[in-house]
């Protein structure tokens, strides 16, 4: 009962994830400048669509007693978040290195 339960928490935290960075493609927020850099603004969009469709995925997965599916998803959304989070900061880990 408790792993469908956690496996949406996860599933939603990465939809919140995917919509706050759809929704800050023209806001500058924490280290990251979509306003000023068109690539920041691209990552952003990329990943905000992944991590939106992998968070619906995943909700859905949760609530299927599928122990297989449900393992996948979370495997599969540990990779693409560690992914994502160096996609995103590459610019700003060059700028400055």
């Amino acid at each position: 009962m408790l792993l469908p339960i956690l496996v949406t928490l996860f599933g939603l935290i990465a939809l919140f994830e995917g919509v706050f960075f759809l929704t800050h493609l023209h806001k500058d927020f924490l280290i990251l400048e979509p306003t000023r850099s068109p690539f920041v603004a691209r990552q952003l969009k990329v990943w905000g669509i992944i991590l939106t469709i992998l968070g619906l995925i995943t909700v859905g997965a949760a609530w299927t007693d599928n122990i297989t599916f449900i393992v996948i998803m979370v495997v599969l959304g540990c990779i693409l978040e560690t992914q994502m989070a160096f996609a995103v900061t590459s610019e700003f880990r060059a700028k400055y290195h």
